[in-house]
């Protein structure tokens, strides 16, 4: 067996092979077990046997991500990350300082999206990094760590933690080595990771080979599993309520290849068939979602444990449905529309008119009582295919998909000994989720008409006017305040001169940052001798041969207390600066600033006051901030004719 020392540097080798690793801190010396190394990347994987674990920090288990600078094109890392699959995220570093953090999986979701690629390749990484990692410094305690790491929302959770020496970058810890070392960690310390245990919102428990749930378990777990008492009991058990007895042994087969340790985590995860776990009670009707992780333990004594992680991750799940059902309708009703366009003006009143007729004549036959069922589904069933042959041939194929699909149901139900009331009942309701349709088409058109002779009507101002009437009147009624816009003066002959694109971005970003920050809620406004309504007020006119923008608000003003507190805890100014209003004012552009609390779809990422500063410089434009406490600010844009 080999000993080596390590003295905050990775160790390389390209055998395999077990290690003592002795590690040196200050005046003390630790010796280690390493019971594997990983011969793939030539580095040695320290699993720690965890002796004197009080004196680990987070920096011992930190080890080299991949990293990009923030000016690096977004198509040139999409390449880089096409060419290497282990990269799975990476670190924005800036002079030293991690700020941002990106997974593929994200980075490939922003890409994948119908317009993202065109959207942000050329940008840089800058663009679309998160800036809401977690980042801690390398002497954080590990079990501290953790406890941070557990707290992040369900979709940061499997995101590597940044750690920072002395202020800079110095490495990125998995959650994966964070988990192991806690598990050992949890076995030497059980009365500390028994009250982390209890506090936790996931479920956790220790599962033998047999699947046999032990003592030790997370409270957290009865809630998940409606159930009390689970020590004991069978984890395979648990689930027979929600499988049947061949996926039941498809799970079993899984969870001996965990207890088994021949396989490498990446794989076994990859292959989990409890990655999206559907459970059900067995007392109630509502199904649950549940994401379930696995870690394998090895006592002394050669008995091996699972370590089970079980995150309830039904809202995302419900919300993840509840989108795709949207998208599906909007890209319908965009499909309708396309083909709606195709149609001459003439042949489309002809059709319309022709279905309406054939509708019309539907429903009186569904009316009429005197008709036998079967005779009356046949007339119908002749109604329908009519429309849908005019529908086919004019391009309309979504709506003569739907007319096809009731086709086919109505032919399935006359090929029935008897027709029942439910039967008639559920393709009458078919036929009227068609005439809504049908009846839509004619609106939609108009809409398109009156819309594009609207555009080519109306000045630049009424454009964007309309647009940030729009953007108040959503942002005030999501957070509950009300605002009145006020527009003095708007040089339309200005306008046409100027980069209307970027005066409209800037503009709306900053009355959303109003409205977020500045405007008070009715009750507090009218508490400090002001009318419940804010005003945002705006101009645009000529000034000295430039574009002079004027737009503010009476709200609350900067708070540069707030501001200087959180910017100190970034690292973005010295204590020196906290009464330094210019170098305040300049550090609410900065990248992933913000002094919300939360995070929300209208602020909070610190993106915004970013994207306007970004813009000014790329039109080569100014701003210059005049605030003042309790009465609002004041935003003066320049920009060159």
């Amino acid at each position: 067996m080999k000993t080596v020392l390590l003295n905050d540097k990775k160790i390389k080798a390209k055998n395999t092979g077990s290690f003592n690793v002795k590690f040196k801190k200050g005046h003390n010396e630790y010796l280690y077990q390493n019971e594997c190394l990983n011969s793939s990347s030539g580095t040695v994987n320290i699993d720690l046997e965890l002796k004197n674990v009080e004196t680990m920090t987070i920096g011992h288990l930190s080890r080299s991500g991949y990293c990009f600078f923030p000016d690096e094109k977004v198509e040139d890392i999409y390449e880089i990350l096409k060419t290497n699959p282990s990269i799975t995220g990476f670190t924005v570093i800036e002079n030293n300082t991690a700020i941002g953090f990106l997974t593929r999986t994200v980075f490939n979701e922003i890409l994948g999206g119908q317009y993202g690629f065109s959207l942000y390749a050329k940008n840089t990484i800058r663009v679309i990094m998160k800036t809401d990692f977690l980042i801690v410094d390398y002497k954080t305690p590990i079990d501290q760590v953790s406890f941070m790491a557990m707290q992040r929302p369900f979709e940061q959770l499997y995101n590597p933690i940044v750690v920072e020496k002395n202020g800079d970058y110095s490495g990125i810890v998995t959650v994966k080595d964070l988990l192991d070392t806690c598990t050992k960690i949890a076995i030497i310390e059980r009365n500390e990771i028994a009250l982390m245990r209890d506090n936790l919102k996931i479920g956790l428990f220790f599962m033998n080979s047999n699947y046999i749930i032990q003592d030790q378990y997370s409270i957290f777990l009865e809630e998940l599993f409606s159930q009390t008492c689970l020590n004991g009991k069978s984890f395979i058990e648990l689930l027979s309520t929600s499988y049947n007895k061949e996926e039941l042994n498809t799970i079993k087969d899984y969870l001996n290849m965990v207890f088994e340790g021949k396989f490498e985590q990446s794989i076994l995860d990859d292959i989990n068939p409890l990655m999206e776990m559907q459970y059900s009670a067995a007392d109630q009707e509502k199904k649950k979602f549940f994401h379930c992780d696995f870690a394998t333990i090895k006592h002394d004594n050669g008995e091996v444990f699972a370590l089970v992680s079980v995150y309830d991750i039904s809202a995302r799940i419900e919300l993840q449905q509840k989108l795709a059902k949207e998208e599906n309708k909007r890209q319908e009703e965009m499909k309708i529309v396309f083909e709606l366009l195709q149609v001459e003006p003439h042949v489309f009143n002809d059709f319309y008119n022709d279905t309406e007729k054939e509708f019309n004549h539907i429903e009186k036959m569904l009316k009429n009582e005197n008709i036998h069922a079967h005779n009356a589904l046949v007339d119908i069933y002749q109604s329908v295919h009519a429309v849908k042959s005019n529908a086919v041939i004019l391009g309309l194929n979504t709506f003569g998909d739907k007319l096809h699909d009731l086709e086919s149901k109505i032919k399935d139900t006359c090929n029935q000994k008897e027709i029942s009331f439910n039967n008639m009942l559920n393709i009458t309701m078919d036929i009227e989720k068609l005439i809504k349709l049908k009846d839509g088409f004619k609106k939609t058109i108009k809409r398109i008409k009156t819309s594009v002779s609207e555009s080519n009507n109306k000045k630049s101002d009424h454009l964007l006017t309309d647009t940030l009437i729009k953007t108040i009147n959503k942002t005030a009624l999501d957070l509950n305040k009300k605002v009145k816009f006020v527009v003095d003066k708007i040089d339309n002959k200005v306008l046409k001169n100027s980069p209307r694109r970027i005066i409209k971005e800037v503009l709306i970003q900053l009355i959303r940052n109003s409205i977020v920050h500045g405007i008070e809620l009715p009750e507090e406004r009218l508490a400090g001798g002001k009318k419940k309504t804010g005003i945002i007020r705006l101009s645009i006119k000529m000034n000295e041969n430039k574009i002079h923008i004027k737009l503010g608000d009476d709200g609350r003003g900067l708070n540069y207390k707030k501001i200087a507190e959180k910017a100190l805890r970034l690292k973005l100014i010295k204590p020196d600066d906290i009464n330094n209003k210019s170098k305040l004012i300049k550090i609410i552009f900065s990248p992933g600033f913000s002094t919300a609390d939360s995070e929300t779809v209208h602020g909070g990422r610190g993106i915004g006051l970013n994207l306007v500063r970004d813009r000014l410089r790329d039109s080569k434009g100014s701003i210059k901030v005049k605030t003042k406490s309790g009465k609002g600010t004041v935003f003066h844009i320049y920009f060159p004719v």
